[in-house]
């Protein structure tokens, strides 16, 4: 049965991919909102050469582990066989920490992480398969003994030196133009397609506003955003309290889920970032099991408005609560089936323009259970979440869907039309997504039908094959028993 319905669910998804609407390369480049990103830190995702081990001790959660620039090329695959479109690898200037944020020099790139040549055949590789990097740039907080802190001449940029950390006066005008210069000159000298600032706080939103501006005039595209609440002009809302209720929606089942409808075209959607505890963290202690809860929330997150934002190891559900436990080395020994459903789930979005930018009208939305339908000019699906713990059921009318429709599920292999008072009734199993294509009705399944037919035809080959075995086996051993 595991093989019939895989075959049917495969089949339903290639259906998906001919019927959707298909954006082309160029199209799909334009706007940050057809995009999903997966964020990491270098040194903790994988290593892939050691010359540039120099003294990392994996075993320390301070120290380097040996993460590197060719480690995330190396991975790359694993990473847009989810989905995702865009990588954001943290800073990757020369620094004393392994996050990258206690930065010495933004001339020189971290060597720990690689060279110069690595850095770069890192962004042709990822061009070449059509992803994007993003790199952090912090605005502050760097390290005590940048090369700035001994320049004489910048004495007055600095306002104190506490905990090994140089914090900066971002209102200077004469700082305002070095971190602006610093961030176009890095720009223009490596084929970036966006930054993530970060350290904020004491910015004015007049410099930030500013840096967008002189950095997004160095190629097209190039997005900037942030994970700190901002006035400035991003190309993405990050709000906390968002963050937090989509968490505290998931890590459990029958909780609040207003986080749903929270939701707009310009959100950052996330469960979880590099500076928080991991969603694992909250639902362990809710005794939920985790690959269930990531699912839940995951598969959410790419259905709704807003552009998906996933950390890694969150595929493994990576657990913890503070950097030294959530900054762990990356484990590819990954769960299959999660990545497998991250991938299907990732595909819709993907291939949708409704998915990923048309409108949404909700439709229920209570304690952990949220229908929604997405749709635009071309195409429609209706979302059913199912956060709950029981079978959930809503009936949804014509003038929701319209008339002699049919609604195809793609991960559960249901397909429903309207009962006889025009409604259409949609029933779901607890702590499930689905996703329902909205068709003309044209009576019989093909697709579906086909799909018996291939399952059915491939079992029978099975057993002809296995009989065809055993008999061999036998007149092999008959002829053994009589020599």
């Amino acid at each position: 049965m595991k093989l019939t319905k895989w075959i049917i669910t495969g089949l339903l998804m290639s259906s998906l991919c001919l019927s959707t609407t298909l954006v082309s390369n160029a199209e799909t480049n334009n706007s940050i909102h057809n995009e999903s990103i997966y964020d990491l830190y270098v040194d903790r995702y994988f290593n892939k050469i050691g010359t540039n081990d120099y003294d990392v001790n994996p075993k320390d959660p301070n120290a380097f582990s040996g993460g590197d620039f060719l480690g995330v090329m190396e991975k790359m695959t694993h990473i847009s066989d989810m989905g995702f479109t865009t990588i954001s690898i943290g800073p990757v200037f020369a620094t004393e920490s392994y996050d990258g944020k206690r930065i010495l020099d933004f001339e020189q790139l971290e060597r720990h992480f690689g060279t110069t040549e690595e850095f770069n055949e890192l962004l042709d590789k990822s061009h070449e398969k059509d992803l994007k990097i993003m790199v952090e740039f912090p605005l502050n907080n760097y390290s005590e003994n940048h090369i700035w802190a001994d320049d004489n001449e910048k004495s007055d940029w600095i306002l104190s030196k506490e905990d090994g950390q140089m914090h900066l006066d971002l209102n200077n005008p004469d700082v305002q133009q070095a971190l602006i210069d610093t961030l176009v000159n890095f720009a223009e000298t490596y084929k970036i397609d966006g930054v993530k600032l970060s350290e904020l706080e004491g910015a004015p939103t007049p410099f930030i506003n500013e840096l967008i501006l002189a950095v997004k005039e160095v190629r097209e595209p190039m997005y900037v955003i942030a994970l700190e609440e901002s006035e400035a002009d991003f190309d993405l809302d990050y709000s906390e309290q968002l963050m937090l209720d989509f968490r505290d929606t998931f890590k459990n089942t029958d909780l609040p889920s207003d986080s749903i409808s929270s939701a707009n075209e310009n959100s950052l959607l996330m469960v979880d970032h590099l500076l928080t505890e991991r969603i694992t963290y909250h639902s362990a202690l809710e005794n939920m099991f985790p690959p269930t809860r990531i699912k839940m929330a995951i598969g959410t997150l790419l259905t709704l408005p807003g552009v998906p934002y996933m950390t890694y190891g969150t595929e493994i559900a990576m657990n913890g609560q503070n950097p030294q436990d959530s900054h762990q080395i990356m484990n590819f020994r990954v769960d299959e089936e999660l990545i497998e459903y991250l991938k299907d789930m990732a595909s819709i979005r993907t291939k949708s323009e409704a998915m990923r930018t048309g409108k949404m009208e909700l439709l229920e939305n209570k304690d952990g259970y949220a229908v929604y339908k997405r749709y635009s000019d071309e195409e429609t699906f209706i979302v059913v979440v199912n956060n709950t713990s029981g079978t959930k059921r809503i009936d949804i009318s014509s003038e929701v869907i319209g008339k002699d429709k049919e609604l195809r599920g793609l991960f559960e292999s249901d397909t429903v039309r309207a009962s006889d008072d025009g409604s259409y009734p949609l029933v779901l199993d607890r702590e499930i997504v689905e996703v329902y294509q909205v068709n003309e009705d044209n009576g019989l399944n093909s697709a579906y039908i086909a799909a018996m037919a291939v399952a059915y035809l491939l079992f029978m080959l099975f057993l002809i094959i296995v009989w065809k075995k055993g008999k061999q086996r036998r007149l092999d051993e008959e002829k053994k028993a009589k020599n």
